[in-house]
């Protein structure tokens, strides 16, 4: 199949992934009996991606049908103030740094995939003013009823997104499950002020620290990024690259996260093409020897800095208690 990125249908790299795949039984739907998905390197300009894949039709219905979130909503959702606990604690660094990024204090932002929506309730909660689309119609239904969002739709990203123009679209990990890159670009694009950014955070095999970046490649992704491909991607649909980094984060490690400005302007795609052999070699060996390098400190990470977290608050708590006195 073609690269789903720049369109090259012939040359590929084999990609081995060491891990079992852990989902693909709960989507025999689009896999048959497949015993794991297979992953490749694109031969002109090293994109890591599925090949073969399901079609585009296929995953946007598997997607629109609800398919992909099979189980139950946890209890604590129930709770209004115990969900957003969590998303506070999930989104709220990448939601400050989106913002600081766009220099808008307050504005119009749009989220591509927001599923139970807390991501934009945080922007709401600072001024923000509130859209985008979920394609699964019961993670949508919980941020219109428990958080009382409104302005965020059920349904895909493409040609029939219509909303008023927005200073920033942002998403958390969603590019990775998308299956048309250039319709969703496209849709994006309609919908983007000049000068808005997009805010792309998505997992990542690149400048890895522990075997989490191979395991994402699994059949429930699609797509694998890095900063040059994003950088790609964006370039072909009028938006010029700002920044990227993979250590945007202490509390998830082996992801990317990436801003791009909106221009109107087309950019030379090629000038981000990877070189195929090297992103091979990367995923084939370099990464899992890092991975063992990096083991001994990047073992369980968001566990070990949810205990340094603790920590910090019990030594807060003793010293607002000590200068009480």
């Amino acid at each position: 199949m073609p690269c789903p990125l720049c369109g090259e249908a012939k040359r590929f790299f084999d990609l081995r992934v060491r891990y079992p795949d852990e989902h693909i039984a709960a989507y025999r739907q689009l896999y048959g009996d497949k015993a794991a998905s297979e992953w490749k390197s694109c031969g002109t300009c090293g994109f890591v991606h599925q090949n073969p894949r399901p079609s585009i039709e296929a995953l946007n219905a598997f997607y629109t049908d609800g398919a992909y979130h099979t189980t139950p909503t946890p209890l604590a959702y129930n709770d209004r103030d115990k969900y957003m606990k969590f998303a506070r604690w999930y989104y709220g660094d990448k939601i400050d740094y989106s913002i600081a990024q766009s220099r808008v204090k307050t504005g119009r932002v749009f989220e591509m995939g927001f599923g139970f929506g807390g991501a934009l309730e945080l922007f709401r909660e600072r001024g923000w003013e509130v859209y985008g689309r979920e394609p699964d119609g019961r993670l949508a239904a919980f941020a219109r009823e428990q958080l009382g969002l409104v302005g965020p739709e059920c349904g895909l990203v493409d040609e029939t997104t219509k909303n008023p123009p927005v200073d920033l679209v942002f998403s958390n990990h969603a590019f990775e499950h998308v299956a048309d890159l250039h319709g969703v670009m496209s849709a994006l694009r309609s919908i983007m002020k000049p000068g808005g950014l997009i805010v792309t955070v998505v997992p990542t095999y690149a400048a890895n620290r522990s075997n989490m970046s191979l395991r994402w490649m699994n059949s429930a992704h699609y797509s694998m990024f890095t900063t040059s491909s994003l950088d790609q991607l964006v370039a072909r649909h009028g938006f010029e690259p700002v920044t990227g980094t993979y250590r945007g984060w202490r509390k998830e490690i082996d992801d990317v996260w990436h801003v791009a400005r909106y221009t109107g302007k087309t950019l030379d795609p090629t000038k981000f093409y990877e070189d195929p052999d090297r992103v091979a070699r990367f995923v084939n060996w370099v990464n899992p020897l890092r991975s063992l390098v990096y083991y001994p400190v990047f073992s369980n990470y968001h566990r070990k800095v949810a205990r340094v977290q603790y920590v910090q608050e019990v030594f807060a708590l003793a010293r607002d208690r000590l200068l009480r006195r």
